[in-house]
């Protein structure tokens, strides 16, 4: 439980030091959330149409707990037309939200982790004034920064979408069956934990092979600048991803596990209900569809937290070198200065100049991306 404590601490010591430099791009942030919000109601609505369809072909009993979707067609016309009319709808708007919300996060993750970035390098040479090691920070600004922006990107466009419609789609079972409900809530409840003690696990590996890999920058480094031999990479640091890897596949494999069993359950009860009559065929209908759409979204869920692991360790480097930046330590370090009059030596002086140049292009060159 210590490990657990001490991992949920760092994970929110590294959001809060990371989350304000996303506040200039909080447009796109909303931009998403709305975006997410009509991507889950066109999920939770695509079934609706095709229940109406079969409601037609199968005589629906409106006497059945679940109502019918032919009361709310228009007494215009064929309800054939109306009913397809609005699945075409409902699938391209499914379309044109989830692009926007893939656009919008985007945005959001890139524009955040640059900011990030750029700070890094602008303090750098306080780092190292500081005795820091070069490798370390070699590699917590340029790998951790992108690891942490292509796992942001995928998680905040994975956890909402399918959490979201998680949360649908519970609300939804439960008003048609309470019993239902609770089972489907239950089986995705028991993924989401699943799916966090996977993701701590990695998290453990992942922050030990982080750690040898900016060792291993390091030793590179020395080695270019001539001042030291190759070392030889460890064993250990070639087995992590592996390791991690087979984290992964565990917790996906206890996710489907749990899945299939909740789902056994309620087509058990779904099935058992129909046949009584307490539900309407098309209530049935309802109930199968939404569990073979969530599914593999709610395998979906399970992975996107378990993501986490492998983004966690990266956010905690790269947010505790900028929280180095915001409060730089009193302690002297020796640095290269005149005996004279203890102003820093030209050459760092330069050094000073070339970082900020490069934060400078390097901030002109992330315009780009956007």
């Amino acid at each position: 439980m210590t490990q657990v404590r001490t991992t949920v601490r760092r994970a929110r010591t590294a959001v809060r030091v990371l989350a304000p430099y996303g506040r200039p791009y909080r447009r796109h942030l909303i931009e998403g959330a709305v975006a997410t919000v009509v991507l889950v109601a066109a999920r939770l609505a695509f079934p609706w149409p095709l229940r109406g369809l079969m409601e037609i072909v199968f005589h629906q009993n409106l006497t059945a707990r679940g109502g019918t979707v032919l009361g709310l067609v228009p007494h215009v016309g064929d309800p054939i037309i109306w009913l397809v009319g609005a699945f075409a709808v409902i699938v391209l708007v499914w379309g044109v939200s989830e692009s926007l919300q893939r656009l919008a996060f985007t945005r959001y993750a890139v524009g955040l982790v640059r900011d990030v970035q750029a700070e890094a390098l602008r303090r750098l040479p306080r780092a190292v004034k500081r005795g820091e090691n070069a490798g370390d920070l070699i590699s917590t600004v340029t790998s951790d920064a992108s690891r942490v922006k292509t796992g942001a990107k995928s998680i905040l466009i994975g956890m909402s979408r399918n959490g979201g419609f998680f949360l649908g789609v519970a609300v939804i079972v439960s008003l048609i069956d309470p019993l239902i409900g609770i089972v489907f809530l239950t089986g995705g409840l028991a993924t989401v934990a699943a799916g966090a003690v996977g993701a701590w696990r990695s998290s453990m590996i992942i922050r030990r092979s982080r750690e040898r890999e900016g060792a291993l920058t390091d030793d590179l480094h020395q080695f270019l600048s001539g001042t030291a031999e190759l070392a030889k990479p460890a064993p250990q640091s070639r087995r992590a991803d592996s390791k991690a890897t087979r984290v992964e596949g565990l917790t996906t494999l206890a996710v489907h596990a749990i899945l299939g069993t909740s789902t056994c359950t309620i087509l058990v009860l779904t099935i058992q209900e129909g046949r009584s009559g307490a539900l309407s065929s098309g209530s049935v209908f309802t109930i199968l569809a939404y569990i073979l759409l969530m599914h593999n979204k709610t395998v979906g869920l399970g992975r996107s937290i378990v993501r986490l692991g492998r983004v966690l360790p990266s956010a905690e480097r790269i947010a505790k070198l900028t929280k180095k930046a915001r409060h730089p330590s009193t302690k002297r370090v020796p640095t290269r200065t005149t005996a004279a009059d203890g102003r820093q030596s030209p050459a760092h002086l330069a050094q000073d100049r070339n970082v900020e140049a490069g934060v400078s292009k390097y901030r002109q060159l992330g315009e780009l991306d956007d």
